[in-house]
């Protein structure tokens, strides 16, 4: 009788055992997808930073070739307006001329 009853402890210790590794196996598999999932997630976020700091790459060259045309056009202005003043100054010119003419 009492080989039966260590018997039975024993397959109840050994059925204990194996449901415990059981568990462990469930929990392995779980944190094995919980992992590849972060794994993916990390890659996808690595993916959006390099496109973020492509992006932000082009958009730098961008301003720059703006800042560059705004400079050109600023000389352009400045230029135009000389150009402007210079012939102002002969109209007056001119004008004077003319006056003097009708004066005269």
């Amino acid at each position: 009788m009492k080989r039966k009853k260590e018997a039975k402890i024993k397959n109840s210790n050994k059925s204990l055992l194996r449901e415990a590794i059981i568990d462990i196996d469930r929990e392995l598999v779980r944190l094995n997808r919980d992992k590849s999932s972060l794994k993916r997630q990390i890659s996808q976020l690595d993916t959006s930073v390099g496109n973020a700091q492509e992006l932000e790459k082009q958009l730098q060259e961008k301003i720059a070739r703006l800042l560059e045309k705004e400079a050109q056009l600023t000389e352009k202005k400045k230029n135009t307006q000389v150009k402007i003043d210079r012939l102002a100054d002969k109209l007056s010119k001119v004008k004077k001329i003319r006056t003097e003419m009708t004066d005269v």
